[in-house]
């Protein structure tokens, strides 16, 4: 069901959002009236995208993150990027990916949380979704 108008006057920022489930929530957004700035770090997902702003950035970068919100000034932050990295055992598990997987699902969450945070107090209304799976 769509709620026409829910989000109006309200700007988004979907990460991970030029595919899966932030494409679908971004979509989503802007069906019900809001604004919507996606940021992913494939260039060429966000090149196909032309029914939403768009920002190549990698979420792992807490001062582009800094940057980027500040210039965002979002009312609605979805953190939807993640990996899942190689699907193999634990004995066998390359300490590089176990690093980047926590880097993007963690530690890029919390980048984006505490940029947008202070924006929205300053606002007086906000919200923050952060999806894993």
């Amino acid at each position: 069901m769509i709620f026409e108008n829910r989000f109006q006057g309200r700007h988004a920022v979907v990460t991970g959002g030029a595919a899966g489930r932030g494409a679908g929530i971004a979509a989503r957004i802007a069906a019900e009236g809001g604004s919507v700035e996606v940021w992913d770090i494939n260039p060429d997902a966000l090149a196909a995208i032309d029914t939403h702003a768009t920002r190549h950035i990698d979420v792992t970068d807490a001062e582009a993150v800094q940057n980027a919100m500040e210039e965002a000034n979002p009312d609605i932050l979805v953190c939807s990027a993640g990996i899942t990295g190689p699907n193999t055992t634990t004995w066998d598990y390359p300490v590089a990916d176990w690093l980047a997987v926590h880097n993007l699902n963690l530690n890029a969450v919390f980048y984006c949380c505490r940029a947008a945070a202070p924006i929205m107090q300053d606002k007086g209304w906000g919200r923050i979704v952060n999806i894993a799976s």
